[in-house]
């Protein structure tokens, strides 16, 4: 509505009519897939590692008390670094590319993961395992049948917000140091003034952060 009464020129506030029109452009002509492709690379990498380090780290500390006390002071302060202030930090160990943006990607979906992986660990009922006990459960079978259970939707909660962050987190970085990428091609659309094409790239950006969290969804569902 805002685009179609001129409150805005065309060429700052494109109608989404128009925008719609150049994603479809975008995937017609292919031009968006090697910049998906890199996108989706980096992200599934660092969101990957992330998960596989949080998950199991998390549910360490959260089963032992005295761990949980020792680490806690460090994972709140590390947690209260901001990973676009810790970009800088990659880009001067690890040199502008791929390993930097998957590091940051990293950075930011770790710290969901673990502290909803904590929580979840926190939270198991402890009848459930004396029960388990009772019943003559050793404790891989604790783990397995009781707390993993347990603690699983809240686990997959953190995934979600993991995911979240990382592909935000990517764009930012894709914008600072990439030749390929969605963060990439809005910024470049944005510097040659292409305003239609950088909406279509948000768009293009909206579409795969909602797919990514139905997918994360029915993986819940299946799991839990």
């Amino acid at each position: 509505f805002v685009a179609r009464i001129g409150w805005f020129p065309a060429s700052l506030l494109t109608p989404p009519t128009q925008a719609v029109a150049e994603v479809w452009r975008y995937f017609a002509s292919g031009a968006i897939f090697p910049h998906l492709g890199a996108s989706l690379q980096r992200g599934a990498l660092g969101f990957a590692v992330a998960a596989i380090v949080g998950v199991p780290l998390g549910l360490f500390i959260g089963s032992m008390r005295l761990v949980s006390l020792a680490l806690s002071p460090v994972i709140e302060f590390l947690r209260q670094l901001p990973p676009l202030a810790m970009l800088p930090v990659f880009l001067l160990f690890l040199g502008l590319g791929f390993q930097a943006q998957v590091a940051i990607v990293i950075w930011a979906a770790i710290w969901p993961i673990l502290l909803n992986t904590v929580t979840g660990a926190r939270g198991v009922d402890e009848r459930l395992k004396k029960a388990a006990r009772t019943l003559g459960a050793g404790r891989r079978e604790i783990f397995l049948k009781v707390e993993l259970p347990s603690a699983l939707p809240t686990i997959m909660t953190g995934m979600r917000l993991g995911a979240s962050y990382a592909f935000l987190v990517l764009v930012a970085a894709e914008m600072v140091g990439a030749d390929s990428g969605i963060g990439f091609i809005i910024l470049n659309n944005q510097y040659t003034f292409r305003i239609p094409q950088m909406y279509a790239a948000i768009l293009i950006l909206a579409c795969l952060g909602i797919a990514l969290n139905y997918c994360l969804l029915w993986l819940e569902r299946r799991l839990t």
